[in-house]
């Protein structure tokens, strides 16, 4: 038992001894380790401040290059955006140009295309009044014509009635001569039937006498008696004949004068009938002349109306003049910097190297180890 305890103690002993050792190294390296620090933060400071050095030099060469550069490449900007400027102005003014040209040739278009629809709507009214010029003239050609066949038709039927007439009078006239050859022939028969008779009387009054001599005479008288009034009823009959006749002919003459007024009457009615055609076809040719004239002079305001719109559409489609705008202002150098150089770097601060205690460990250590050593010694054997 003391054995343990003084060899307890004497650890102790030892670990007292070699933590005051492990705390002098210690602190020895810390102070090493705080000496190194410090150089270094001396170095990195130095180098700092020559590379800031360096950088605010840079810094000023590189404003400048920069602020040069950039000057002339906006004086070289500016030159060419005046450039492209002055380009599309001049191209401005040549589409400007070509518009107007093509605005010009387009009213010059509608001009003609309104002059030709005109032109159009004359030409349809002049060719509406020659085809009815040439209308007239065939209406009035027939009208003629019927003029000429009734003048034909009425000379024919002053022909037929002259004719007729003359008929007339000369089968009146062969008639009555027929009738007064039956009247003289009738004369010469009766006076020869009465010479004959009175021939016969005076013969039977010579060769007889008495009853016998009497009724000779009777009988002769008788006789040209029968005679007279047969030969008056033979001339009777002859003069009814010739009156039927001339009835007959007066009759055939009235119905051939009223065949005659019929065809005058018809040959007025077909001249009437033609004039009223006439007269009506040129009140229809003037009316439609009229129409078309008055449709004319509705489709040449149309023409101009339309004429005004297309007008009015290529002149507000017509480009405005353009504008030349002014340049913009000439590039300027901008103010020049004011440089701060950097702050001088100086060495960071290196906190003192923390110290360890050696004496801690070695007074913990003999306060451990002598009582257990003292302990060892002093106890007795048997214990």
């Amino acid at each position: 038992m003391a054995i343990g305890m003084i060899i307890g103690g004497v650890a102790a002993l030892a670990s007292g001894i070699m933590g005051a050792s492990q705390a002098s190294k210690n602190n020895a390296t810390a102070k090493s380790n705080q000496k190194k620090q410090e150089k270094f933060n001396k170095e990195v400071s130095k180098k700092t401040n020559e590379y800031n050095d360096k950088l605010d030099a840079a810094d000023k060469a590189n404003y400048e290059a920069m602020r040069e550069y950039s000057h002339e490449t906006s004086i070289q900007n500016w030159q060419r955006s005046s450039e492209i400027q002055d380009y599309q102005y001049l191209n401005s003014l040549k589409e400007y140009e070509k518009n107007v040209g093509i605005s010009a040739d387009q009213l010059n278009l509608n001009q003609l295309s309104a002059d030709q629809a005109v032109q159009s709507e004359d030409a349809a009214v002049q060719d509406m009044f020659i085809q009815q010029q040439f209308e007239r003239e065939s209406s009035l050609a027939a009208l003629k014509s019927v003029y000429a066949e009734g003048s034909l038709g009425l000379k024919e039927s002053a022909s037929k009635l002259f004719g007729i007439q003359s008929n007339q009078r000369l089968d009146t006239a062969a008639i009555n001569n027929q009738i007064d050859q039956l009247m003289q022939e009738g004369s010469f028969a009766k006076t020869d039937a009465m010479v004959k008779g009175l021939i016969a009387s005076g013969r039977a009054a010579v060769g007889q006498a008495g009853k016998s001599r009497a009724k000779s005479q009777q009988s002769a008288s008788a006789e040209l008696h029968r005679g007279l009034m047969q030969l008056e009823s033979e001339l009777t009959g002859k003069r009814k004949q010739a009156g039927i006749e001339l009835a007959k002919l007066n009759a055939e003459t009235s119905l051939a004068k009223i065949g005659v007024g019929i065809n005058l009457e018809r040959i007025a009615n077909s001249i009437s009938s033609a004039e009223a055609d006439a007269d009506f076809n040129n009140k229809v040719m003037t009316a439609n002349l009229k129409s078309l004239i008055s449709q004319s002079e509705r489709n040449i305001k149309d023409i101009q109306l339309q004429k005004q719109v297309a007008d009015l559409n290529v002149r507000e489609s017509t480009m405005i003049m353009p504008e030349r705008l002014s340049y913009d202002p000439v590039p300027q150098l901008p103010p020049e910097r004011i440089f701060i150089d950097r702050m001088e770097s100086i060495p960071g601060f290196v906190p003192q190297a923390a110290q360890q205690n050696v004496w801690a460990p070695l007074i913990q250590g003999i306060a451990k180890g002598a009582p257990m050593i003292g302990a060892g010694f002093g106890e007795k054997p048997g214990n």
